[in-house]
């Protein structure tokens, strides 16, 4: 079986990790996995990119294309290509992006609009969690399926060793943000607003971003809690990675991380409120070790996630 992987290739990573390494878990059970990344910004700059596969399809021969956001759908179905397409939704795609005030922002409701759109041109659609799905009305053609962890990367590992490897401070609680403090859908805010109430003494935030996709395994063993504030997400990987870790998480009720954390011990949700988030970051903090986190999640593996995706593949392409 031969697939195309298309994706934006606007990322600082070139192809986004998460979408690369469920490529390479599926080349592990034997498809023929090819990346496409389009770069261009906003709808004009993707639009530039339909001749462009269009050509690459006519060269190459593939199963099926495996497209990644609706506006990469739009443009793999705007190729006209007979082969079967699945569309992957990332989340803000069906849902939107917000603003600081936790409030939509006008322009997402593009990709959006264009969800709706696709739908009756695609022949399988994959949404990450469940507040994905209601935004899709040809529920037939949808599967459930969170993108899964490498086990092999995101595994619990020596915290002072890996402070050491990362060049941080080995007499301090770290507070973990891993995403853009400058977007406002993650909301980090809420997070500064918070570290002015905490009882706990000597703790520093650390917000390594860009950071490098080898280096994501390291911080997240190395801080003392991972805090995620987003407004809105569809199933967000690091939450998986730092279970994978035994990582503690305060997070709020965003996308399928209740789910995800539920029943483990260290992991706590939080409204959007500061008081509340420093309240739980202390209680981590005091609590000082690790979860069993890992122990939770072993349908998050990312081979078997890689087998229910290659099952997918299968029935659309009829194969046994």
């Amino acid at each position: 079986m031969k697939v195309l992987f298309v994706s934006s290739g606007n990322s600082h990573y070139g192809v986004v990790p998460f979408i690369r390494n469920q490529g390479e878990s599926l080349a592990k059970q034997g498809v023929e996995v090819d990346f496409y990344p389009l770069e261009g910004k906003g709808l004009s700059g993707y639009l530039k990119n339909i001749k462009k596969l269009r050509k690459h399809l006519i060269h190459n021969n593939y199963d099926l294309l495996h497209a990644h956001y609706s506006l990469i759908g739009m443009i793999t179905v705007l190729t006209l290509t007979k082969k079967p397409i699945v569309l992957s939704l990332m989340g803000s795609d069906a849902y939107g992006d917000y603003n600081l005030e936790g409030k939509r922002i006008l322009k997402s409701y593009l990709p959006m609009i264009i969800t709706q759109i696709l739908q009756p041109f695609l022949n399988v659609i994959i949404v990450k969690s469940k507040n994905i799905m209601k935004y899709v009305y040809r529920k037939k053609i949808t599967h459930l399926v969170p993108n899964g962890v490498n086990f092999d990367r995101f595994k619990p590992m020596n915290r002072e060793e890996c402070r050491q490897k990362l060049g941080l401070p080995l007499d301090k609680k770290l507070v973990l943000f891993l995403a853009n403090p400058d977007d406002p859908r993650k909301n980090f805010q809420l997070l500064e607003k918070s570290i002015p109430h905490l009882q706990t003494k000597n703790v520093e935030v650390i917000n390594p971003f860009p950071i490098k996709n080898e280096d994501f395994p390291y911080y997240l063993n190395a801080c003392d809690v991972f805090v995620l504030t987003s407004y809105n997400e569809g199933s967000p990987n690091v939450i998986k990675e730092a279970m994978a870790c035994n990582c503690p998480i305060v997070s709020t009720d965003v996308g399928d991380v209740k789910e995800v954390i539920s029943g483990t011990e260290g992991c706590y949700l939080v409204s959007f409120d500061h008081l509340s988030l420093a309240s739980n970051i202390d209680k981590v903090l005091k609590r000082n070790r690790k979860t069993k986190g890992r122990n939770n999640i072993p349908h998050l593996n990312d081979e078997k996630v890689a087998e229910k995706i290659i099952s997918i593949y299968q029935s659309v392409l009829k194969i046994t």
